[in-house]
């Protein structure tokens, strides 16, 4: 049963290589989801190798539940979320967000450390079932606390604000996602609670396996629509073979603004909130300066002003033809993060609150 195991352990981290590997060989083709996926996906493979070489040296796989081991654990948990994050709402996270995010395991670890200094002992258990008897000590406890917060972050997903600029994703898919983490989790608590070797083998199968499907969901089941420039309005500059760095250096502002006019009713680009003028200008083979201009030159005072422009509109659009259930949801599905920012944007264009607007329209 030894030799089981320790092949089950190199097997799965060979299979979670290759597949790390193939997400970072086609990230191009994706977007920062695949990199994301991709690293969670080789950090498994060092837990993997850890252990085998562990196994190698003789050490004999018996489990202890220790404060440390959850802690991984539900780093681990938050780090499968971040995938579905970057996927639902494309750009959300950023390095605070992500800081928070792992926020939880710091204040446990530090929590843990204040523990230890006040003298209390932790005892070594190797399930999770050799600790009922003790449930009322703060050791036992509190582990079994962390053994439960091991599923709240897949709860989370289900919070994520949904950004529809891509239609990238859907509920099923979502619900598919939230069912393959639980089910790894699940695995994971068994392992805790039962001290056997069958279960330990079979849960390498198990988290291998939701691994697997998971990145088969990302390469071959989630529809991916990324911005794409219309190929008619670039065949306006009858210039298909010069490096569009050179080309369109030279291009007036009113072919400009005709690109960019097409390249937003293709794209529906305003409704990033992470949206910025040089993203616009690379997506356009221009210059913040020129486009910037060509924006002015268009009647805005500015690229912000443009935006705010689209994306009032765009609100206006949504609420007449009754897609969301309220204001708030159709303000962030035209790119605001901010309620506050989105009515003052509303009330400097149009001079007026969103329910003064919408009262005026029905008389």
């Amino acid at each position: 049963m030894h030799n089981i195991y320790l092949a089950t352990i190199f097997a799965g981290a060979l299979i979670c290589l290759l597949a790390s590997l193939l997400l970072f060989s086609r990230r191009k083709d994706g977007e920062r989801s695949r990199t994301i996926l991709s690293c969670i996906v080789l950090f498994s493979v060092f837990n993997y190798i850890t252990r085998f070489i562990n196994l190698i040296n003789g050490e004999v796989p018996q489990l202890i539940v220790s404060v440390p081991m959850l802690v991984l654990a539900i780093f681990m948990v938050i780090s499968y979320i971040m995938y579905p994050i970057e996927v639902i709402s494309p750009g959300w996270l950023n390095f605070r967000r992500i800081l928070k995010l792992y926020s939880p395991c710091l204040f446990i670890l530090v929590t843990y450390k204040i523990s230890l200094w006040a003298n209390v002992e932790y005892k070594s258990y190797n399930t999770l079932l050799d600790m009922f008897p003790l449930a009322g000590d703060f050791d036992v406890l509190f582990r079994f606390i962390l053994a439960l917060l091991v599923f709240m972050p897949i709860l989370f997903i289900f919070f994520i604000p949904y950004t529809r600029r891509y239609n990238n994703t859907d509920y099923v898919w979502i619900r598919k996602y939230v069912f393959t983490l639980s089910l790894n989790t699940l695995a994971y608590i068994l392992v805790l609670t039962f001290e056997d070797p069958i279960v330990r083998t079979l849960y390498y199968y198990v988290s291998v396996g939701c691994s697997l499907y998971i990145v088969y969901m990302e390469l071959f089941v989630r529809l991916i629509r990324k911005p794409v420039v219309a190929e008619t309005v670039l065949q306006k500059e009858k210039e298909p073979s010069t490096p569009c760095t050179e080309s369109f250096s030279k291009v007036k502002n009113t072919i400009l603004i005709d690109r960019l006019n097409a390249y937003m009713e293709n794209t529906f680009a305003w409704r990033d909130p992470d949206l910025s003028l040089n993203t616009l200008a690379q997506a356009l083979c221009s210059n913040r300066t020129t486009l910037n201009q060509a924006i002015h030159d268009n009647g805005y005072e500015s690229y912000t002003a443009y935006i705010n422009h689209l994306r009032i509109k765009d609100f206006l659009n949504q609420i007449k033809s009754k897609q969301p259930v309220n204001f708030q949801e159709a303000f962030f599905d035209v790119g605001y993060r901010s309620r506050a920012t989105a009515l003052r944007n509303f009330r400097l264009i149009t001079g007026m609150t969103p329910s003064e607007y919408f009262q005026k329209e029905q008389l």
